[in-house]
């Protein structure tokens, strides 16, 4: 009998184990939460139904992974398929959107492009910098020419591969694509500003733009779900969960010179410098990416002089300044332990390019033209 108690109590402790893991696995990194300054995005019908079908059909039955487009033309949407209100993970595109609030903390004069790392107190407890690492600044992070070669949070492993020696580059001197670079911006924005980057995103960039989905706790640091990230850098990764719609309004927002609703948000001259293209990528490249140039934390198609943001899993934005064209495009890739892990069990997960977001472009622009 005893035998039998024993054994039943640990049935029980092993069945509350797995229904305490699995209401773990289901609790959301980042929920929705209403805002007072949100506002609709107008709706175009400048696209035909049966055009706006085709567009359809194409992301159901030639597009690789295509969960969520939506476009705008003029602030006013013209397109949409999916859950465009849905939180998804930017993951690389998060750089961008960090150009875009540098540029801001540079224009209220709380920090200088010039500021190096040293004035800055940025250094490495396990792994310190050199005094040539030291003397990377805040451009050179934005340039993505730091010359600081360290094992960052969240590098990918073609990082880990590609990583030249310590010192091999002077900073500014070359390019190479190091989430070190892009992480400890986080870092300084929120020392120069006093505020979190979702603090200040939400009050610099979601409330001007009547962002719908995104509050400040919408960032989160180290990992994106509920499992600590393993790293020897001291500067945690921060993630941007945004909505589709509320990422279009940053496009349209570029697109227009730093204009939303004839309110100067970002000035056209820190766009203009941004989009300069400082690297270009023929060294770099991958087959069929049509991404040419790298300026402030932004992708440049100079030839067709098209702008992007790119992140892991298929998050694309791709801004067409000419014809205030804005493209969207967004997989779920986990918003908990259970939604993520299902995500990296999918054989295709990272199967979308950003061809298909550009044939999706160019038939409207098209279209429009006709």
């Amino acid at each position: 009998m005893k035998i039998k108690k024993v054994f039943k109590r640990i049935l029980l402790a092993i069945l509350f184990l797995v229904v305490a893991f699995v209401i773990y696995s289901l609790i959301p990194r980042v929920s929705h939460s209403s805002s007072s300054f949100a506002t609709d995005l107008k709706k175009s019908n400048v696209l035909s139904k049966n055009f706006q079908e085709d567009l359809r059909l194409f992301t159901q039955d030639t597009a690789t992974k295509t969960e969520v487009v939506i476009a705008l033309k003029d602030n006013e949407i013209i397109f949409e398929k999916g859950e465009t209100e849905k939180l998804i993970n930017l993951h690389s595109a998060r750089k961008s959107i960090m150009s875009l609030l540098i540029g801001i903390a540079k224009e209220k004069g709380l920090l200088k492009l010039d500021e190096s790392l040293e004035s800055l107190g940025i250094d490495e407890s396990k792994t310190p910098l050199t005094k040539q690492e030291k003397t990377a600044t805040i451009k050179d992070l934005l340039m993505a020419r730091s010359g600081v070669y360290l094992q960052a949070e969240a590098e990918v492993q073609s990082a880990k591969d590609n990583r030249p020696q310590r010192e091999q580059y002077k900073p500014g001197e070359f390019f190479f694509y190091n989430n070190f670079d892009f992480n400890v911006l986080g870092v300084i924005l929120e020392q120069k500003t006093g505020k979190s980057i979702g603090e200040f995103m939400e009050e610099y960039l979601a409330k001007p733009l009547g962002m719908q989905d995104f509050s400040s706790s919408n960032v989160v640091y180290n990992s994106p779900w509920p499992i600590p990230n393993k790293s020897l850098s001291d500067y945690p990764a921060y993630w941007i969960f945004m909505s589709a719609r509320d990422l279009a309004r940053v496009g349209s927002l570029v697109a227009q010179n730093g204009e939303y609703y004839n309110k100067q948000i970002i000035s056209t001259e820190w766009l203009e410098e941004s989009f300069y293209p400082y690297s270009r990528m023929s060294d770099y490249n991958i087959d069929k990416n049509p991404l040419d140039a790298y300026g402030y934390l932004w992708w440049l198609d100079t030839d067709e002089n098209l702008i992007w943001a790119d992140g892991y899993g298929g998050q694309y934005l791709l801004i067409d300044p000419a014809t205030d064209l804005v493209f969207v495009q967004r997989n779920f890739t986990g918003n908990s332990l259970m939604s993520s892990g299902l995500f990296l069990m999918d054989e295709n997960r990272d199967s979308s390019h950003k061809l298909d977001l550009q044939h999706l472009y160019e038939r409207t622009k098209k279209y429009l033209v006709e």
